[in-house]
């Protein structure tokens, strides 16, 4: 502790942490290493704070609400390309590292922070800063010495200090020379986070050290070998082939498979993943993307980058729509659409479901599925669900239909429903008895107590609760009943070919008796002909939704 409060001493720091507990203890820890610390509890406070005043670090969570750890490092990477940025991020968090990796952050902490990987971790990046200062301070002083300095500081820049191999610096650096590299290949180690846990960060790190060792035996002499991330390592070829890395690939990961890494009276197996890319452009980029594609099947993978594959294609499907739904949402475009839900029994409109449309400038109307999932990857959801909220709320104050709103795990990660719902109550003069709040299945079946909590306080202030798309996720009848829902939906997937399939039957009719049995009353979704709406008649559901009855409707 000591060495480390000697070369952070100087430093100015901007710590950002949504959770007040562990913004406190943490802290406290960084008040005795820093000249300066500055706290921010999400993205936007950090943000104005980091307009304000420059900072040597600045130290993030990942999750945290109205902006994340990653939207506000892409804002200050766009402000200061060079600003030294650490992230802290829990195990679960691995789309949001592969985000951060994207953006040329190397240093992680991951939680629950231990102070060896949080002094290893605050020591580099402060031997770098100190590093920097002292090669710009040697350049105003003395030529000559600055010479000496920048030889020195270049090997510790392009030279990963645990491995001794080339790192990403050395990589990038490369990869900016024309027709240098044929192809890349980028290799993971497979569960590596589960490695560090059962064994320990020393452990692993000893781990890494030895597969490093290993690669360094079995890699070609007209190649690079290269660590670039905590567990990933990148060999570069001038004169392979794809066919041929592909085929060393095979070789190797067969070797890695059988081959017991042994350190510390331990013996560890280990798999690793591997994409390949090859030619001109940014091929870290792609290598990145075919991991990606690979890790989504599974472990033990090769996988060779192909153009716009799928992950590409969402990427550029984002970078592409943000801005115009960020547009979209300042605007206000996002406007209801009400579908009609029948009661079985009176065969009588008895309420109706607000489902989000979204208007162009050119008074076009577009489904939900252009624009959802970007708005869940890019943090938008809490801003449609409570334009939504706002627009059904001023309809139907006008008239007596009960009517429900779609409620997602992000809003309720927000925690901003309870007050909001409740303003909205009041300004509309509407009774909660009125309004439904539908919620995945998905919710129940994870389980984040928080979550759980917020639905049950929204239940006890009137408002009615319904599992939508019943039976498509990892259905938790135990919790639902807990839940204490008023309505279960079951899935479109099940009643639109239920006079067809027999297991589709057998669903619907199970989770029919199970409604029944809790008191929860059965809306069947997906409605679309008089023989399904017969089938749902037969199986006594109380409720039918559907384009049989009724599209979705503009206006009431």
């Amino acid at each position: 502790m000591k060495i480390l409060k000697e070369l952070t001493n100087k430093l100015n720091v901007l710590y950002v942490e949504d959770e007040k507990e562990s913004r406190e203890q943490i802290s406290d820890i960084f008040k005795l290493l820093f000249h300066s610390l500055d706290t921010a509890f999400d993205g936007e406070d950090a943000l104005e704070k980091y307009n304000i005043k420059p900072y040597d670090i600045v130290i993030t969570d990942i999750n945290m609400p109205r902006m994340n750890g990653i939207e506000l490092t892409k804002r200050i990477k766009i402000q200061n390309p060079s600003q030294n940025i650490i992230i802290i991020s829990a195990h679960n968090d691995s789309d949001y590292l592969l985000q951060a990796i994207n953006l040329g952050i190397d240093n992680f902490i991951i939680k629950p922070v231990q102070m060896e990987q949080l002094t290893l971790v605050l020591t580099k990046v402060a031997n770098l800063i100190y590093s920097q200062k002292i090669s710009l301070r040697y350049q105003e002083e003395l030529e000559k010495e600055l010479e000496e300095k920048t030889a020195k500081l270049s090997h510790q820049l392009i030279t990963d200090e645990l491995t001794g191999l080339l790192n990403r610096n050395a990589l990038v650096k490369l990869s900016n020379r024309r027709d240098s590299i044929r192809t890349m290949m980028l290799i993971s180690i497979d569960n590596f986070d589960h490695i560090n846990i059962a064994y320990g960060y020393d452990n692993g790190n000893l781990l890494l050290k030895e597969v490093a060792n290993f690669l360094k035996s079995k890699v070609p002499k007209e190649t690079k070998l290269y660590r670039i991330n905590s567990n990933e390592f990148v060999i570069v070829s001038f004169k392979k082939s794809l066919e041929e890395m592909n085929n060393f690939a095979k070789i190797l990961q067969a070797e890695v498979l059988h081959h017991k890494i042994i350190f510390n009276e331990l013996s560890i197996k280990i798999s690793i993943t591997i994409a390949i890319t090859e030619g001109e452009g940014c091929l870290l980029k792609n290598a990145h993307t075919a991991l990606k594609e690979a890790q989504q099947i599974g472990k033990n993978r090769i996988n060779i980058y192909t153009k716009n594959s799928p992950i590409e294609l969402l990427q550029i499907r984002i970078q592409e729509y943000m801005p115009k739904l960020r547009k979209i949402i300042a605007k206000k475009y996002v406007v209801p659409y009400f579908q009609p839900i029948i009661n079985n029994k009176t065969t009588k409109v008895e309420k109706y479901e607000c489902l989000a449309r979204i208007v162009d400038d050119d008074g076009d109307v577009q489904s939900p599925l252009n624009f959802i999932d970007i708005a869940e990857m890019t943090g938008m959801i809490p801003d449609i669900t409570r334009i939504m909220i706002d627009k059904s709320f001023a309809i139907f104050q006008n008239n007596d239909y009960e009517f429900s709103i779609n409620i997602s795990e992000y809003d309720l990660n927000d925690g901003y429903l309870r007050e909001y719902l409740q303003a909205k109550l009041s300004q509309y003069n509407i009774d909660a008895s009125r309004v439904v709040l539908e919620v995945l299945e998905g919710i129940s079946a994870i389980g984040a107590k928080r979550s759980l909590e917020q639905l049950l306080n929204l239940k006890a202030d009137g408002f009615g609760i319904a599992i939508d798309d019943f039976g498509v996720q990892n259905s938790n009848f135990e919790r639902v009943h807990a839940m204490q829902v008023d309505f279960i939906k079951i899935d479109g997937s099940f009643i639109k070919n239920i006079y067809k399939n027999d297991k589709s039957y057998t669903v619907a009719k199970t989770i029919s008796q199970f409604g029944k049995s809790i008191g929860a009353k059965i809306i069947a979704e997906y409605v679309h002909s008089k023989e399904v709406q017969d089938i749902v008649l037969e199986l006594g559901i109380d409720y039918s939704q559907g384009f049989y009855f009724s599209e979705p409707l503009k206006t009431l």
